[in-house]
């Protein structure tokens, strides 16, 4: 597929809710799915139409059905934290993570040795998780509580 017929190339015309292809033929809308948080929007231009343009070579050499867009749009919600985690704010306030979280997802998977999961389910994916987490949290609890105190020094200033 040559570049100038890239999907980036197609205008959308929202009035008649269809794109229009660089040689000019019109991609009429197909249908929707539903992925997760995420809505696809799926844009067909006609058999005959795309058989008969000359320019079928560069924009779509092997699709005999005609050529087809799809389009991607995040729910509302999505599209909202999208934008906030664009700010410096947020961005800043993400680096911190590494520090906090990314080393017990290392540590749970070094010395737990959860990789993935045993048990399918929601439920059970829950339930593993919450064991992981919890052995964690004692191993830290014995750790700051039940290790030796060291004496504390006295100076004598004389």
């Amino acid at each position: 597929m040559s570049p100038e017929f890239f999907p980036q190339a197609f205008r959308y015309d929202p009035v008649a809710d269809s794109y229009t292809c660089p040689a000019g033929q019109t991609l009429a809308y197909e249908g929707r799915e539903k992925r997760g948080t995420a809505t696809r929007y799926r844009y067909r231009a006609k058999k005959s139409a795309c058989q008969s343009c000359p320019l079928k070579a560069q924009c779509c050499p092997h699709n005999r059905q005609g050529r087809s867009i799809v389009h991607t749009e995040d729910s509302p919600a999505v599209a909202a934290f999208k934008a906030k985690m664009r700010t410096e704010a947020a961005q800043a306030i993400y680096k911190q993570r590494s520090g906090v979280a990314e080393f017990l997802n290392a540590w749970i998977k070094a010395k737990i040795g959860l990789r993935q999961f045993r048990l399918r389910g929601l439920a059970k994916v829950g339930l593993e998780t919450l064991w992981a987490c919890l052995t964690y949290n004692i191993q830290q609890w014995i750790r700051l509580v039940w290790r030796p105190q060291l004496p504390i020094r006295t100076t004598a200033l004389a």
